[in-house]
């Protein structure tokens, strides 16, 4: 049976949310940490374990992308309103992307979460309550990981990635007269803002100073006690196995079951599932970069957004 959806607050009382077989897993830390790195990772490792992979993120909403960035340009925007924004973008978001792959048992990886919205809020206003008030509609996710980074090791990061800019140094703050003393005052208080959230929400802390390798390899760790645990209701490939299973590997599979096929089908193989077997392992071995997410503005199934024409995305 599908697993209890908890949340934050009342949830959302016109969405059937008690039939989510699938996984929400939240990457949260803040600018310059390697989130987007390590969430490129975990989603090409997850699909070549067969699992259904949706990303979503921080002001990627279709309805609100566009007027968070141009809000922002202004640098005059109010605290409240673009709190406001910020969780209209996360409410379409969940209501569109979310909570649909949830409902089809993908697995969807949240770069940054409502804690991101919770964080930035304490240090406006140091009552949470009315923020954490607004956003009671969300569910609770299956594992938050918690990239952490220390100032020192912090500001050389964002420095080679292209500087600071107004908004990730608090100027709206007025915390200093110049950006880089704003930042690493801004920047400080966010991490305390983030570590006092780690026990009462129970955040997997970790350690972001590492090489990229190890911390993914503690990410993988951490996601494969969630998904196979033994209340496990996602669908993987056969044979799943604790490493990565290569392309070749799969295309072995695919051909053995090709065979089995050829036995059990007779005449009806030859007629049809042979003709569309060489595209299939073809595009298996073939290498995309088109890494686009399925939208799913109808609340379908992901693979019904699929045209039948579509030819499937290798990992």
């Amino acid at each position: 049976m599908p697993k209890e959806t908890k949340f934050f607050g009342e949830g959302l009382p016109y969405l059937k949310t008690e039939d989510l077989k699938g996984k929400l897993i939240a990457i949260e830390g803040t600018d310059g940490v390697g989130r987007s790195t390590q969430i490129d990772l975990l989603e090409e490792w997850l699909k070549v374990q067969g699992f259904g992979v949706v990303v979503t993120g921080w002001t990627r909403s279709r309805l609100m992308s566009r007027s968070i960035e141009m809000a922002k340009n202004g640098n005059m925007i109010d605290r409240m309103t673009l709190s406001l924004l910020y969780a209209t973008d996360f409410a379409d978001r969940l209501e569109n992307q979310i909570l649909p792959a949830l409902r089809s048992g993908f697995v969807v990886i949240a770069d940054r979460y409502i804690y991101t919205a919770m964080a930035r809020d304490s240090i406006r206003n140091p009552d949470l309550e009315w923020i954490q008030n607004v956003y009671g509609f969300a569910p609770v996710p299956d594992l938050i990981c918690y990239l952490r980074l220390d100032m020192e090791n912090l500001i050389p990061r964002i420095i080679e990635s292209g500087g600071m800019n107004y908004w990730e140094s608090g100027m709206d703050l007025h915390l200093c007269d110049n950006i880089f003393d704003s930042f690493k005052k801004y920047q400080k208080t966010l991490i305390q803002a983030y570590d006092n959230m780690v026990e009462e929400y129970g955040f997997e802390v970790l350690d972001a100073r590492r090489s990229v390798n190890d911390i993914q390899l503690d990410l993988r760790q951490r996601i494969r006690e969630v998904i196979q645990g033994p209340k496990n209701i996602l669908t993987s490939i056969p044979g799943l196995k604790e490493e990565p299973v290569g392309a070749s590997e799969i295309h072995e599979r695919l051909e053995h079951r090709l065979n089995a096929m050829i036995s059990r089908f007779g005449g009806a193989y030859e007629a049809v599932i042979k003709p569309a077997a060489p595209r299939m392992v073809e595009n298996l071995s073939t290498e995309s970069s088109d890494d686009t997410v399925i939208p799913f503005s109808t609340g379908l199934s992901p693979l019904e957004d699929i045209p039948e024409d579509s030819e499937p995305k290798s990992s």
